[in-house]
């Protein structure tokens, strides 16, 4: 690496490179929440929804208009296997 390098950053101390660090990894899960908490679907032209059941069928009511594809139940299961998954 280059001393004109974007990656190397210099701080004047050890709190300055804290905060830093403190603010990227901040920034980074403030990015992942949103990401996590976008709407799945987009509502048609029309006012309807592409999905309005969930795949095992149970209707969506008020989530579909959250953009969302999957009942509270299915949803709830899917997160739980993905904890599951990173442990």
């Amino acid at each position: 690496m280059s001393a004109g390098d974007p990656e190397i950053e210099r701080h004047a101390d050890y709190l300055d490179r804290a905060a830093d660090l403190t603010q990227k990894l901040t920034d980074a899960y403030v990015d992942n929440a949103r990401r996590r908490g976008a709407p799945e679907q987009v509502q048609n032209p029309d006012g309807s929804w592409p999905v309005t059941e969930c795949e095992c069928g149970e209707p969506l009511g008020g989530r579909a208009a959250l953009g969302r594809i999957l009942c509270l139940s299915c949803q709830s299961d899917k997160e739980r296997e993905a904890r599951c998954s990173r442990q």
